[in-house]
């Protein structure tokens, strides 16, 4: 709309101008068409003196040669003026509105909104009709990267479009958009959370393409941001197939402390699995437990009507202290949620709970999903733990403020 406004600018004032030209010509025809009135009653004049005897056939002649010379030039200037008047103004003006406004669509057309519109219809397309050939959707996906290259950053766009790619088994394609996410990612502020995310999603598609030291280190950068369950199995089953089963068990081992509620024969047989393997190499591997805290937090009924951005916070920290030492950060799916601390969940290097003899254990619900607290938010008194084994038990009821 700003494009066309910009160009329709120019029409209006040549329209002004060939109006205001107009009016000035009209002007001067109708001072030509008085002359001209004037000199056809002089020629009259002078005949009425001839015929009354007051002037000579030589001053007749004589004053009439000079009115009628006169005549002719202004009738001149007359047949010219009405030309103008009739021609040029009213010619150029359409002319060169339909100029602008042909320069104005092609400028829509290049840099304007009609790529985004566009695109718009074909994802509107692509909602409605399931009959769709790949070459429509593949097409829809390459306008739309065509767009996003215009605004490097958006970063949800790049994400939706890899999110896609990935749908369409286009690997390469959105292993591209993941790096360009991950790169504006970096740029802004942003969560741990979310870095470690986008580079557990570079970890599958790097093994998608077959890719595994690639896809396994992506793994591990994601890990070293966030505990992502995700990476966590993937990174255990790149290592076992790259014959690294220590590594394997270890991170299968954190998978399991990390989902106490779920049922782990799975995961068991998998550490069994890289168990033998060792074995068979004369290696007795015992795995090294960490120093851990299990939480069984308890939510109020009202936990059901919380927004999707609530999170549950769960803090172990020294007694007295507010600086968290380990902390976890879970989405509410449900009223009784079991969690692990560890020096996995350290809030940095010299952090940790192993180093310490006892902690105090809390936990809060956000309704924002912040980690600073916040007016409003739920919460619950701080039990101390003392860590003089490998695994402690504790239970916390959240209370409503």
């Amino acid at each position: 709309m700003l494009i066309l406004t910009i160009w329709v600018i120019p029409v209006l004032v040549f329209v002004l101008f060939a109006v205001r030209q107009r009016s000035q010509k009209e002007q001067g025809v109708e001072s030509v068409e008085r002359s001209l009135s004037i000199h056809k009653e002089q020629l009259a004049r002078l005949d009425q003196l001839r015929d009354s005897g007051e002037l000579s056939d030589v001053e007749y002649q004589s004053f009439r040669l000079e009115e009628e010379k006169a005549l002719l030039a202004d009738a001149e200037t007359d047949r010219s003026s009405r030309g103008q008047v009739s021609q040029m103004s009213w010619v150029w003006v359409p002319l060169f509105t339909l100029a602008i406004f042909g320069g104005a669509w092609l400028t829509y057309n290049k840099i304007g909104a009609y790529p985004a519109v566009q695109v718009k219809e074909q994802f509107a397309q692509l909602a409605s009709d399931a009959n769709l050939s790949p070459e429509q959707v593949s097409k829809t996906l390459n306008d739309y990267q065509q767009l996003l290259e215009k605004t490097p950053e958006d970063i949800e766009g790049w994400f939706r479009l890899a999110r896609m790619q990935m749908d369409m088994e286009a690997y390469p394609e959105a292993l591209l958009s993941l790096n360009k996410v991950l790169a504006q990612l970096r740029l802004v502020e942003h969560e741990a959370e979310d870095e470690s995310t986008i580079l557990a999603y570079i970890g599958q598609v790097q093994a998608t393409l077959g890719a595994s030291e690639l896809s396994l280190a992506a793994f591990e950068e994601s890990l070293s941001y966030f505990q992502n369950d995700t990476a966590l199995g993937l990174a255990g089953r790149l290592s076992f197939d790259l014959g690294k089963n220590e590594k394997a068990i270890e991170y299968w081992t954190r998978l399991k402390l990390n989902n106490l509620d779920a049922d782990s024969q799975v995961i068991d047989e998998f550490i069994a699995e890289a168990k033998d393997r060792l074995l068979a190499q004369g290696i007795d591997y015992a795995v090294d437990e960490p120093i851990r805290i299990v939480v069984r937090v308890n939510l109020p009924a009202a936990w059901e009507g919380l927004s999707k951005d609530a999170a549950l916070f769960v803090y172990a920290r020294p007694i007295g202290s507010r600086m968290p030492l380990a902390v976890k950060r879970l989405a509410i799916r449900a009223q009784n949620v079991t969690v692990m601390l560890s020096d996995s969940d350290a809030m940095g290097p010299m952090a940790g709970i192993s180093s310490q003899d006892v902690v105090e254990v809390t936990a809060r619900v956000s309704l924002t999903g912040i980690a600073n607290a916040q007016p409003g938010d739920w919460g619950t008194d701080a039990v101390e733990v003392s860590l003089n084994q490998v695994e402690t038990n504790v239970e916390l009821t959240i209370n409503m403020p």
